[in-house]
């Protein structure tokens, strides 16, 4: 099953992944390098966050018929370049620049990887390649705050980021000796597809659902940091990036959310789980100090890509005719509401402080639960067919 071929994409899809979030746990130490506020560090998620957005609608038109190999070797070498010039980084501008071109980059390189992984197996393969492909974005995600953390505590910040660069040559030589592949698949989104998919009912409270609990969520990854330093002032960013290990959840709930849903008779059962254990872990993070936050991080993970899996497996399941306009739509309002929700919180944080946040927050998951609950469930189909 593992292939050299998905080895490769597997290896790249984590060292890219973690690009994506490796300034998370340096926030509050960037915000006090460069006195900016909570709200405008996290325009270095936001930033990085917001062409993935826009990927589907834009990027189609350029990057059809590009092989994917060369894309990557391509997009991986100029990826490489970005990270090594934050050593030079002495204003926060130059930060915001170098984050945005990262997120120019990005749409194309996971896009690749997708077509790579999906292609680099038999067809009757394809779903379990890109179920170890979700696992990958996950471990990627921990691990480039993981990184992150441990290189800003134990040198500096902008060694950090040089060392992910360094470690981005790892997949560029592996995939110098990967084997041809096919060109990439990148739906390409117009306004006459998208009204028509956004005529449909379950699709509008689809995305309604999927973009306020991802808001919450992204709001919480980026402001926790700041909260743990109003608490324990002494914390290092390695010490905050120990608050993302309930990520990696992420990995066996997404494997296991079919069968979970399947026991709860819907995906409706199955989203109301996600977002009731979300919820839970989001209003205990009233109560605990340190150690709990770490814990109910574990309970947020979990409800939300418990919901993740669901809604996109759903979105898939809905489909017929447009599935690839689907999943475009999917991807930018996951990113989209990723981007606002790791910048707007800032503000609220400095406006309402982490209870007050808070209690919008379970605000804004309550337009979830009702967006859940005027979805009329479709049929499952037929495991056996």
């Amino acid at each position: 099953m593992l292939t050299r071929n998905l080895a490769i994409a597997l290896i790249a899809t984590v060292i890219s992944f973690s690009t994506l979030y490796i300034p998370q746990p340096m926030l509050p130490l960037l915000a006090e390098n460069f006195a900016v506020s909570p709200g405008e560090a996290g325009l270095l998620m936001t930033l990085a966050m917001l062409p993935l957005a826009v990927a589907p609608v834009v990027y189609g038109y350029f990057l059809q018929a590009i092989p994917a190999r060369l894309m990557l070797i391509v997009a991986l070498g100029l990826l490489s370049m970005n990270q090594v010039c934050f050593y030079l980084v002495d204003e926060f501008w130059q930060m915001l620049l170098l984050r945005f071109l990262q997120g120019l980059l990005l749409p194309a390189i996971f896009t690749a990887l997708m077509t790579y992984c999906a292609g680099a197996v038999p067809t009757t393969m394809v779903r379990r390649a890109l179920g170890f492909y979700i696992g990958a974005t996950i471990l990627g995600g921990f691990s480039g705050r993981l990184v992150g953390g441990f290189f800003a505590s134990s040198f500096d910040w902008h060694t950090a980021f040089v060392v992910m660069g360094l470690m981005q040559l790892l997949p560029l030589i592996l995939l110098l000796k990967a084997d041809a592949d096919a060109d990439i698949n990148f739906a390409r989104l117009d306004r006459k597809s998208i009204f028509r998919v956004l005529g449909a009912r379950n699709y509008r409270f689809m995305f309604i659902a999927l973009a306020s609990v991802f808001f919450v969520f992204s709001g919480i990854l980026n402001i926790i940091p700041f909260h743990l330093r109003d608490i324990e002032p002494g914390a290092t960013p390695m010490v905050i990036s120990m608050l993302y290990l309930g990520y990696l959840i992420g990995a066996p709930v997404s494997f296991f959310s079919d069968t979970i849903s399947r026991r709860l008779r819907d995906e409706r059962g199955g989203l109301m789980l996600g977002l009731g254990i979300h919820a839970f872990g989001l209003v205990m993070l009233l109560f605990v100090a340190f150690h709990g936050l770490v814990l109910m991080m574990f309970l947020l993970a979990a409800g939300f890509f418990l919901m993740h899996a669901l809604l996109s497996g759903l979105a898939n399941h809905l489909a017929r005719e447009h599935r690839g306009v689907v999943n475009g739509l999917y991807v930018s309002v996951y990113y989209f509401s990723g981007a606002l929700g790791s910048w707007l919180p800032g503000y609220l944080y400095e406006a309402l402080a982490w209870r007050g946040m808070i209690l919008l927050f379970v605000l804004i998951l309550g337009i979830c639960a009702w967006s859940i609950s005027r979805f009329e469930q479709p049929a499952r189909a037929d495991p056996r067919a």
